[in-house]
């Protein structure tokens, strides 16, 4: 296996910002939405809520190493309490949704508000898996599952009591719930509308929903380190 998962470095962030470009936002079933949709995949903005995930250790990269070490997957994930979630939702709600990015992102603020899993499982603060992309030329190999693993086990070993992610499509929610998690809550794309009462979020099939995944990391069984080549 040429292929290991490590803890993204901060010399990682112009790669792994590219690699998301490539083969995250066209491959987003969100950003599927029939028309053109203009997207910002980097600026000071996002480079900097990226390498702050980067700085907490809690995000990581698969690399190929019989390609130099060339990045083929990322997970970027961190810590999140409820005063974050809070502001998250007051910075979005703030303003008008135009574009449909910011259609997006009021969408997912607005379900993970109300899938009150910080409540639900009685914890004060949370690994969010903010996005996991893999090179679209490796899928069907488990990569994306490696990760996620990895991540879990990371996040088990430093007590941190629950992992969530919000996944916005059909594959990485069965994917989720095939490793443990559970849906805590979900919505329809279909009711979300605008002020004119048009869908605005409109995803290939099979992807109809948007759904809160979540575990208790603490009740997790321990890693077995013999099942993937991994190193932190």
């Amino acid at each position: 296996m040429t292929t290991i998962v490590r803890e993204m470095k901060l010399e990682d962030i112009d790669e792994a910002s590219l690699f998301i470009r490539d083969h995250f936002y066209g491959h987003e079933p969100l950003m599927q939405t029939p028309g053109e949709h203009p997207l910002i995949y980097d600026d000071p903005q996002k480079r900097k809520y990226r390498l702050s995930l980067i700085q907490q250790g809690t995000s990581l990269v698969a690399v190929d190493q019989s390609k130099g070490g060339r990045i083929v997957g990322v997970a970027f994930a961190g810590i999140m309490h409820p005063s974050d979630l809070e502001l998250n939702w007051s910075e979005v709600n703030e303003r008008k949704p135009k574009l449909l990015i910011e259609h997006i992102h009021y969408f997912l603020c607005n379900i993970k508000k109300h899938a009150q899993f910080f409540e639900h499982y009685d914890v004060t603060d949370a690994l969010y898996l903010k996005t996991l992309a893999v090179d679209s030329t490796m899928r069907r190999q488990g990569l994306a599952r490696r990760l996620v693993v990895t991540l879990m086990e990371l996040g088990r070993t430093r007590g941190i009591p629950l992992m969530v992610a919000t996944c916005t499509g059909a594959y990485s929610t069965r994917l989720m719930a095939s490793l443990g998690m559970e849906c805590v809550h979900s919505e329809l794309y279909a009711d979300f509308k605008d002020e004119d009462g048009n869908v605005v979020i409109q995803p290939p099939a099979p992807h109809t929903e948007a759904s809160v995944m979540a575990i208790k990391l603490q009740e997790m069984p321990s890693y077995n380190p013999g099942l993937y080549k991994t190193f932190f």
